[in-house]
C-alpha cells in the first residue's frame, strides 16, 4: 500500500487499486507468486455491525473500546441479525477481489478463524475470562461463529469464485497468548468443526493456528514449540508447519527438524512455510536477512517441501531489504540445493525505485 502510494481508503475499499498494487509490487520485487493484501481479520465483524476504526495509512481495525458482544446476551441479537453475504460491509470487495486474483493464478479464499473472530467480537481479556468463568457461553459463541458466520461466508466465496480452498487467519491463537492446552481445549475443536462442515460443502477450509511467537528468548521452550506444531497440524489436517510471526532468525531450527523427523521417517512429505520476521525485514541488516534465508534453505530445502514467505512487510521497510531477501531465496534455493551453500557466491542486486520501475514498464495504479 505504501510503496504504491495508496491511501488506506483506496487500498482496503477499492478493488482495482488493491489488486493492481499487489500485482505490480509482486512484479517489482520478483516474487514467485503474486501477493495480494486483504484484510483477513475484520471483514466479517465489520459486516455484522462491529464498530471499526479507520485511518489514512492503516488497515481498518476493530474498536475494542466498543465490542460487538459486550455481554453474553448480545449474542442473541447477532443470532437474529439478517446477513446479506453478497452486499454487507466489504463482502463485495472481497468477492470481486477473488475474481481478479484468479486471473493472476491466486485461487484461495481468506477468512478470520474462529478464535481470532471471537477475540474480535468479545475482546481478548473478556474472552479468556469467559473460558474460565462462563464456558457455556464461550462454547455457544464459537459454535455461532463457525455455523452461522464462517460456514456460510466460506460457501459464498466458493460459490462466487469457484475457490475450493480457504485459509483461516488466526494470529491471536498463538504462543504465548495461549498455552498449548488452551489451544487444544478451545481452538482446535472449532477449527476442526469448521473444516469438517466445510468439507461436506465442497470446500477445504484450513486454519493457521498455533504459531510460536515467544519474544523472550530466555523463555524459549522446545516442548512448547512442538506442542504448538501439534496444534498447527491438527488444525490443518496434514504435516504442514507455518514458522510465521516468531523470531525464527533466533530460534534453533534443529528443534523443528527433530519434530518433523517422525513424519519423514514414515516417508511423508512435510511442508514447511518459513517466515522472515517482520522486524528483521524492516531493521536488517541485509547480511542478517540473507543469512536467515540461507539458514532456512540449508535446514529444510533438501528434504522438506519448503516455501519462504515474508511475515508482513512494515510500511517503512527499505526496498533494498526485500530485493536482498528475494535474491537470497533465488540464489540459495536453486534445485537441487547445493551441498555447501557457503560455496555459493551471493551478489546484492542493484534495483531501481518502484516509481522508476513503473515508468519503465508503462504502469500506473
Amino acid at each position: 500500500m505504501m510503496l504504491a502510494g495508496l491511501s488506506a481508503k483506496d487500498y482496503y475499499f477499492k478493488v482495482k487499486p488493491n489488486c493492481e498494487a499487489g500485482a505490480q509490487v509482486s512484479g517489482y520485487y520478483g516474487f514467485d507468486s503474486v501477493s495480494f493484501g486483504l484484510d483477513a481479520y475484520n471483514i466479517e465483524i465489520e459486516a455484522l455491525g462491529g464498530k471499526m476504526i479507520y485511518g489514512d495509512k492503516s488497515m481498518p481495525t476493530i474498536d475494542f473500546r466498543d465490542p460487538l458482544i459486550k455481554k453474553p446476551e448480545d449474542l442473541d441479537k447477532l443470532r437474529k441479525k439478517e446477513v446479506d453475504w453478497y452486499n454487507d460491509g466489504r463482502f463485495p470487495f472481497v468477492l470481486e477481489s477473488l475474481d481478479i486474483n484468479l486471473e493472476y493464478g491466486f485461487g484461495t479464499s481468506i477468512f478470520c478463524s474462529p478464535f481470532s473472530m471471537a477475540v474480535g467480537m468479545r475482546g481478548f481479556p473478556k474472552l479468556i475470562r469467559d473460558h474460565r468463568k462462563n464456558p457455556k457461553f464461550a462454547h455457544e459463541l464459537y459454535t455461532f461463529i463457525v455455523d452461522d458466520v464462517l460456514l456460510p461466508w466460506v460457501k459464498v466465496q466458493n460459490k462466487s469464485s469457484g475457490n475450493i480452498m480457504a485459509i483461516g487467519a488466526d494470529a491471536w491463537a498463538c504462543i504465548p497468548n495461549l498455552s498449548v492446552k488452551e489451544m487444544f481445549d478451545w481452538v482446535v475443536p472449532y477449527n476442526k468443526r469448521l473444516t469438517d462442515k466445510a468439507k461436506k460443502k465442497g470446500v477445504l477450509a484450513m486454519n493457521v493456528s498455533g504459531d510460536y511467537c515467544e519474544e523472550r528468548m530466555e523463555r524459549y521452550n522446545k516442548e512448547v514449540l512442538h506442542g504448538s506444531f501439534d496444534v498447527e497440524i491438527e488444525s490443518q489436517g496434514a504435516p504442514s508447519l507455518f514458522l510465521a510471526m516468531g523470531r525464527w532468525q533466533d530460534y534453533p531450527l534443529e528443534d523443528v527438524r527433530e519434530y518433523t523427523a517422525k513424519f519423514r521417517d514414515e516417508g511423508k512429505n512435510v511442508i514447511v512455510t518459513a517466515g522472515v520476521n517482520a522486524r528483521l525485514l524492516r531493521d536488517g541488516p541485509i547480511e542478517k536477512i540473507v543469512d536467515n534465508i540461507k539458514r532456512f534453505i540449508d535446514t529444510f530445502g533438501r528434504d522438506h517441501d519448503l516455501s519462504i514467505f515474508f511475515a508482513n512487510i512494515p510500511a517503512d521497510t527499505p526496498s533494498d531489504h526485500i530485493h536482498a531477501a528475494v535474491a537470497a531465496v533465488h540464489t540459495y534455493g536453486q534445485l537441487p540445493i547445493a551441498e555447501n551453500l557457503d560455496e555459493i557466491d551471493f551478489k546484492l542486486p542493484k534495483k531501481k525505485s518502484f516509481n522508476e520501475w513503473q515508468k519503465e514498464h508503462n504502469l500506473t495504479i
